[in-house]
């Protein structure tokens, strides 16, 4: 598996924990547990924080795989993708 696959993987990951936990901290809410929903919505701020991440690696990866296209070297941005 290559650093794009592995990257699309774990953004799908993110989205997926982002929908559930959207979908608790509403029930959470509906049901008057707003101490609960509050903790929960840190965890969502600290999985929107990762997908951004994610994000930008996969940015900084296409950006590479888009110069090394062109018959550019693109090892320096491939370096700052893993160490993203």
């Amino acid at each position: 598996m290559d650093a794009l696959e592995k990257l699309n993987q774990q953004i799908n990951r993110e989205l997926t924990c982002i929908d559930d936990l959207t979908d608790v901290i509403k029930l959470h809410v509906k049901a008057g547990r707003i101490n609960i929903a509050k903790q929960l919505e840190r965890d969502l701020h600290n999985s929107l924080d990762q997908l951004e991440k994610h994000y930008r690696r996969k940015k900084l990866w296409s950006t590479a795989d888009g110069l090394n296209l062109q018959g550019k070297k693109a090892k320096v941005v491939k370096k700052h993708a893993h160490q993203g």
